[in-house]
């Protein structure tokens, strides 16, 4: 038979047997019908209990528990929201958030200050909580860095004419060709090379001469092979070859024609004469480069430039031999940074055997620094060693001079290398999982036994770089603690459900909160008391009176939400603040009245293109120029002027203003939260706060 237990006025069933008095039909169905409520509402008691009786078992203890078992007695500091811990207010209410009840925090807490929480046993298999030891490792930093292959400017060779005239003949007339040392480039006609060259013909045909009347005539014959030689050496300092300076003096012949020879190996990377051209003396007619060794340029991040250092090797890859890992050493680092892609060039030198390696092509590099204690970079390869500051690759045991450019070595200490061991110890470390990260502090949750329970506190630490799933850690930690690996951010969350300083909520400096007072955060402390100059019926509140009305209409505006009347009370603001004078004020006083109206008067200055964000950020300077001028001299409005203040404007900050109804009409976040604040304080005409 079906019972409609949720009906408030129960009707008889109409299937009863037609031999029941209906009377005693409906008794006994209505007595059924409450022994099933009361049998539901004990299980419903039971399971409470039990519910109860199991978070005591587990050592939790509800926050509304011990607020209604704390001592009457307890000084209450403020009341906080277990959702929104940044909630701080001096009496009992709901969160403008949310709107849970407010929880009690008191002075009296003790343990409850500190950023710690005891897990049961059992309580940390439910948040599956891992632990980690903190000790000391050997970290590898890696850089990860990007650039491309270039031409090695030391093994740039530009080859120019020695002499003015035409191209007549071009060997290698375009770019790319391979040319080793003596291979003809090009031929020039010059009648300058021509007249050069009978020179030197005169002087040898002199120098025969004088040789042919023999030794008797010593001094001529050594004054002929002196004009010769010095013919000659003009010859070669004008680059004509060797072989052709030979034939000149065999064949005794002169050429119009002048031939240029290649004087280093390399690559025609540059073609700039042609055939026909004319040319002067130190005109380029090509560019020649060696490619047997090339340079690499890589672009190192601002982060990672500190773990830079001269002599460093480097791997990387290029796209054409994929799978394939090249080697060079850092020969250069640029010591200006560049502002546009916030990185530093890296310059490697690398051998380039069977010209794998052509400029141009973009590799991806990976350098493996080995970090001691604090960071340190550490080389047991080079560490003690000497090196070259031009070529990196010329190492030596002791000093000397490099066997390439004959420069001093230098000691890698002084490049910032030390040995691992001694002095510098193995990097203390911390796993990466272990940081909760805040963006401006970094906190770790560090575990201790005290008798039956686990106890997590939560600490600030200071860390140094990444180094792949670990942190360096420079301060807050002692090797051999225990730090929670898996399970901090449900610690984390435990804690900020009992208003404790957590990751996101830190603690309140020692200098803050000993200015509080009890049940006071930091961004509700009252402004310093100040001495009233008020005159009640004086003349300068007639000149105040329209400033006062522009800001009410600028606040209620605001909570409105109503963009286009806070503009015009703000324009408002700025006329009537602009044109009130210190009528009846003299000295300090008139200065006074003339300061806080100015600073009503800028605070408004172009307030015609505000947005509502820009009239919400502007409104708590407006409210201390205007605190300040009420409480020194007045007003003579009817009614108090209704200070406010709100918790959580201006992210989280707090903010005051005025108002003139005693009801909160929030303008920082209005319809949002119309009603979040509090009354601070009434403020009478007489400048004084009203009871």
């Amino acid at each position: 038979m079906t019972q409609p237990t949720h009906s408030p006025n129960p009707q008889p069933p109409r299937n009863l047997p037609t031999s029941w008095p209906i009377d005693l039909g409906y008794a006994a169905w209505k007595a059924r019908a409450i022994r099933a409520a009361l049998l539901s509402l004990l299980v419903v008691v039971a399971f409470v209990v039990g519910r109860c009786s199991i978070s005591r078992d587990h050592g939790a203890t509800p926050a509304d528990a011990s607020a209604s078992t704390a001592s009457p007695t307890d000084d209450i500091r403020y009341w906080t929201c277990s959702m929104h811990p940044q909630i701080k207010l001096p009496k009992f209410g709901q969160c403008p958030i949310c709107f849970m009840d407010l929880i009690p925090i008191r002075a009296g807490a003790g343990a409850g200050d500190l950023p710690e929480i005891a897990l049961s046993s059992h309580a940390r298999v439910l948040a599956k909580v891992e632990t980690s030891e903190v000790r000391r490792r050997e970290l590898t930093y890696d850089v990860r860095m990007v650039g491309k292959v270039a031409v090695d400017e030391t093994r740039i060779t530009y080859i120019s004419s020695y002499v003015p005239g035409r191209i007549d003949r071009l060997f290698v007339d375009y770019t790319g060709i391979l040319v080793r040392k003596g291979d003809h480039l090009a031929e020039i006609y010059s009648p300058e090379l021509l007249v050069a060259q009978r020179e030197y013909l005169l002087a040898a045909a002199a120098a025969d001469s004088a040789a042919a009347r023999g030794p008797q005539d010593r001094i001529s014959l050594e004054t002929a092979r002196s004009v010769l030689e010095a013919a000659r050496r003009k010859l070669e300092l004008w680059g004509i070859p060797r072989d052709e300076i030979e034939r000149l003096g065999r064949e005794r012949r002169p050429s119009d024609h002048m031939r240029i020879d290649s004087p280093v190996e390399g690559w025609v990377i540059e073609r700039q004469g042609y055939r026909g051209m004319y040319v002067e003396t130190g005109t380029r007619l090509f560019t020649v480069a060696d490619l047997g060794r090339i340079w690499v340029m890589l672009d190192a991040y601002e982060l990672d430039v500190p773990f830079l250092r001269y002599g460093q090797l480097v791997e990387f890859q290029t796209e054409s031999h994929p799978g394939h890992n090249f080697t060079g050493q850092v020969a250069y680092i640029d010591p200006v940074l560049n502002e546009m892609t916030r990185s530093v060039k890296v310059r490697l030198i690398v051998p380039n055997e069977g010209l794998r390696l052509r400029p141009g092509m973009f590799v991806r590099a990976r350098l493996r620094v080995s970090l001691g204690e604090g960071g340190q970079v550490v080389s047991d390869a080079l560490a003690g060693r000497w090196l070259c500051p031009m070529h990196p690759n010329v190492t030596s045991d002791k000093p000397g001079a490099c066997d390439e450019c004959g420069m001093d070595l230098v000691s890698a200490d002084s490049l910032g290398y030390l040995a691992r061991g001694g002095k510098v110890k193995n990097v203390l470390a911390v796993p990466s999982t272990a940081v909760l990260l805040t963006g401006r502090r970094a906190v770790v949750y560090v575990e201790s036994i005290r008798g039956s329970e686990h106890v997590y506190e939560g600490r600030v630490v200071e860390l140094g770089p990444r180094a792949g799933d670990w942190y360096v850690v420079l301060d807050g930690l002692k090797e051999g603690e225990r730090v929670v690996t898996r399970g901090a951010l449900q610690i984390d969350s435990a804690v900020q459900i009992q208003a404790r300083p957590s990751m996101m909520q830190p603690a309140e400096s020692s200098d803050a909160t000993a200015a509080m007072k009890p049940g006071e955060s930091a961004a509700e402390t009252q402004p310093a008391a100040r001495v009233s100059l008020a005159k009640p019926g004086a003349a300068y509140h007639a000149q105040v009176r329209a400033a006062l009305t522009a800001y009410l209409n600028l606040t209620a505006a605001l909570a409105g939400d109503q963009l286009d009347a806070a503009k015009a009370a703000g324009a408002a603001l700025h006329e009537a603040s602009t044109k009130a004078r210190p009528t009846d004020l003299t000295g300090d006083a008139a200065e006074r009245f003339a300061s806080a109206m100015k600073s009503l008067a800028d605070g408004t200055h172009g307030s015609g293109s505000w947005t509502i964000d820009a009239a919400r950020s502007t409104l708590p300077k407006l409210t201390a120029a205007l605190d300040d001028y009420l409480r020194t001299f007045g007003h003579d409005r009817t009614t108090p002027m209704q200070y406010a203040f709100c918790p959580m404007a201006l992210n989280n900050k707090g903010a005051y203003w005025y108002q003139a109804q005693p009801e909160i009409r929030n303008p920082y976040f209005g319809a949002a939260m119309p009603r979040c604040g509090e009354i601070k304080a009434r403020i009478g005409p007489d400048g004084r706060e009203a009871k």
